[in-house]
């Protein structure tokens, strides 16, 4: 009995798990892609179960005669095709669903009832053509597969906003834009003509389209830089560079188209190329080069940006080390050639033919007129300059010589000077020229030199001194010299003035001289250097006693007397003035005796005294400077004079002790 059990629950258990496993699919939705009544159908349906073991059937069946139309197997797809043969005829409804089998199960879907000739769903529009111009958004799509007209439906939006939606019934449609990106999305539905198809289920619309941003348009035309990486063999290596258009006209991405015209005998010979990247490396002749760049994006293209590559220098003679192998004209050839305006420029307008050669055209332009002319091939597309050259038909002595006013004379000395000028201009010189020939000339005796052709400065030497000179300079060309151009001058009487060497050294040494005095003040502004003391003077002017009231100098004075016994036996001998002057130099002041002679040990008054040598009051913030305090004494001297000096306090003593005087000092 618990055997029995056991088993129905198995088996039950077993039954709900299988049927948990079946789920059915969604209703399927069967058409055509055209209006076309030859068309078989699709029927397409959503899987809900991600079972890989199902098995999904079509069953068509006739509402009006219940019968079954078809049958159709579809394994595990989610769509199958129906033979419009096993259908029979479409115009009538019929019911529609798709059966699920999963091991021992099956589910049906729900049906749907329809008349199979009026489900028609087109494929998703494609967007052919967009234009963005004063604001208006021009949308150019493709036609569905039958060419019939259909109705549309667009969505649009701004990034990160909601969307707007509209219908039209025409493949072209515009609709007002603001100064934004854009977002759009499109879907279209097939119009059906059959009465039979009135009914809204029968109204199938399209999947809708991707995405598709929408940039504004490009309004600036891109600017084109240019670098020449090498110049060898007739070929100019160039790599071009531009900028992308900002982020709101790059949206939905960009690409490039450069037009290169390099080969000038043919208009239309052009190197057309077109890419995303932002540079592009090619290779040119020497010659003058164009190129145009379009930027394009899903809207529209830029204006045209357009830029010029100049051919290289024109020379002005042969460039001989590009030999040409080059003896007739072909259609592998290029011969470029042009008049020099002003004897220089290349002008607007050249001449270019494959059919002539140099030979052909050298002898059919102007006489006495420089011309320029380029020879370039091609081979295997790679195009070069086989050789460049000025020319002339016929050439003729120079018309002018160099400009009276630019003839200049300097760095004159007594037996040298330098003449210099400008070049004769090119379109003056109707030749090719040679060089220059200078006259010097003094009082009859001429001598000549030739100096090169790109010379514009001679240095004249060996000149006498004080002397008059005229120097005349003409160009020259294979057909003779032009006419001259003449300056007179006259050099430096000898040891007048200095060379240009004295003048150089001299300007060095005054050069040196101010960097110096800069530098030192500079210095002592930046405190660079330490100050030197100076001592602080009292200018104050002093009188003597008799003149001024001794009250108001705060000086303190010390009076004392210096004795000395002196044998009354001998005579005195009186003070030499040079010692009544020494004493005094020093801001001292001696009294004799001459008339009293006071007894020995008695005190002599000297403040009676006067004396205009004080001491500045000032003396005591002074500093001075003296020997070492040193005593001297003239054993040998005549007078037996004893000297001594004594350096206190600020203040210098010297006496001088003679036998027969006594002095007295007083600070």
């Amino acid at each position: 009995m618990r055997m029995i059990v056991a088993v129905l629950v198995l088996l039950v258990s077993v039954s709900l798990t299988e049927a948990a496993g079946c789920v059915s699919t969604s209703s399927p939705r069967c058409y055509k892609k055209s209006t076309r009544g030859e068309e078989d159908f699709t029927c397409e349906w959503d899987k809900r179960n991600p079972e890989k073991n199902q098995i999904h059937t079509v069953y068509v069946w006739n509402s009006e005669k219940k019968n079954l139309l078809t049958r159709v197997n579809a394994g595990n797809q989610s769509q199958t095709n129906i033979l419009l043969e096993e259908l029979g005829i479409v115009t009538r409804k019929t019911d529609i669903w798709v059966q699920t089998q999963l091991g021992n199960l099956t589910c049906n879907s729900s049906k749907i009832s329809v008349i199979l000739e009026c489900m028609v769903k087109y494929s998703k529009p494609q967007i052919i053509r967009m234009n963005r111009s004063a604001g208006i958004l021009d949308l150019t799509l493709d036609k569905p597969q039958d060419g019939k007209s259909a109705t549309y439906e667009i969505r649009w939006r701004e990034r990160d906003s909601e969307w707007q939606n509209a219908t039209f019934e025409t493949e072209h449609w515009r609709i007002p834009v603001f100064n934004s990106s854009y977002q759009i999305q499109l879907r279209r539905q097939a119009k059906v003509q059959s009465p039979l198809c009135k009914d809204s289920l029968h109204a199938l619309w399209s999947d809708w389209s991707p995405v598709v941003d929408v940039p504004l348009e490009i309004r600036n035309r891109p600017v084109i830089r240019w670098v020449q990486t090498n110049q060898a063999n007739g070929t100019r290596h160039i790599k071009l560079s531009w900028d992308a258009p900002p982020a709101n006209e790059s949206v939905g991405g960009v690409s490039y188209t450069l037009n290169l015209t390099v080969w000038p005998c043919k208009k239309h010979n052009r190197i057309k190329h077109s890419t995303v990247n932002q540079t592009y490396n090619t290779s040119i002749t020497y010659s003058k080069a164009r190129i145009s760049l379009i930027t394009t994006n899903k809207v529209g293209s830029s204006p045209q940006g357009k830029l010029f590559i100049p051919a290289v220098k024109h020379l002005n003679y042969c460039d001989y080390d590009m030999p040409s192998h080059v003896t007739k004209a072909n259609k592998k050839t290029c011969l470029e050639w042009y008049k020099l305006e002003d004897g220089e420029t290349r002008p607007e307008t050249v001449n270019h033919s494959s059919n002539y050669s140099f030979k052909d055209i050298k002898n059919t332009v102007d006489k006495f007129v420089r011309h320029y002319y380029f020879l370039h091939t091609k081979r295997k597309g790679h195009y070069q300059t086989a050789i460049m050259c000025p020319f002339y038909s016929k050439q003729k002595a120079p018309k002018n010589g160099p400009d009276n006013e630019h003839l200049n004379i300097s760095d004159i000395t007594h037996e040298s000077a330098v003449v210099s000028w400008l070049p004769i201009p090119v379109v003056e010189q109707q030749g090719f020229l040679q060089h220059y020939v200078i006259w010097i000339s003094r009082q009859g005796n001429t001598k000549f030199h030739k100096v090169p052709a790109n010379t514009t400065s001679f240095l004249i030497k060996e000149l006498q001194p004080g002397a008059s000179y005229t120097v005349s300079i003409a160009g020259s060309t294979e057909a003779g010299n032009g006419p001259n151009s003449t300056v007179n001058f006259e050099t430096n009487s000898k040891g007048k003035g200095l060379s240009w060497q004295d003048r150089t050294i001299l300007a060095v040494c005054v050069l040196a001289l101010l960097g110096t005095l800069v530098c030192s003040v500079a210095a002592r502004r930046v405190k660079l250097l330490p100050e030197v003391p100076s001592p602080v003077i009292d200018t104050t002017e002093f009188r003597c006693p008799e003149e001024q009231d001794l009250s108001q100098v705060m000086e303190e004075v010390h009076e004392f007397v210096l004795l000395l016994r002196q044998d009354l036996s001998k005579p005195r001998e009186n003070m030499t003035p040079e010692q009544s002057t020494l004493l005094q130099d020093f801001g001292l002041v001696v009294f004799d005796e001459e008339d009293e002679e006071d007894e020995e040990g008695e005190v002599t008054d000297f403040s009676s005294v006067k004396s205009c040598f004080y001491p500045n009051p000032s003396y005591r913030g002074q500093t001075l400077h003296l020997p070492e305090p040193f005593h001297m004494t003239d054993s040998t001297s005549k007078d037996n004079v004893d000297t001594e000096s004594t350096y206190k306090n600020g203040l210098f003593f010297e006496t001088r002790v003679l036998e027969c005087d006594k002095m007295s000092l007083q600070s």
